[in-house]
């Protein structure tokens, strides 16, 4: 095994890190979401409260593009290692 191979194992691993951030952080984003709609449904509607729950989905949906960026990360590096591994491997004679 030469360092190149070595090489495309560590991005590997780094992209299924980065896979791994992206569902945590999708379901942290899921169960925000949960929890602003449960805590604003039990207060009856008026448009104080479509404000209130817009703005705190706002809050949650800053988060959409690095969780995002995460997911295109993980499988660009895993791709990336896959061709490292497979390419740069001894060629037997």
């Amino acid at each position: 095994m030469n360092w190149k191979q070595v090489l495309g194992i560590i991005v590997i691993i780094g992209g299924v890190v980065l896979l791994g951030y992206g569902f945590y952080g999708k379901s942290e984003m899921a169960k925000a979401r949960g929890d602003i709609n449960s805590a604003t449904g039990i207060i009856p509607a008026n448009p104080i409260t479509g404000i209130v729950k817009k703005e705190l989905h706002g809050k949650v949906d800053q988060y959409k593009v690095p969780v995002i960026l995460c997911f295109v990360g993980g499988v660009v590096l895993i791709v990336g290692g896959g061709a490292l591994l497979v390419f740069c491997r001894n060629k037997k004679s």
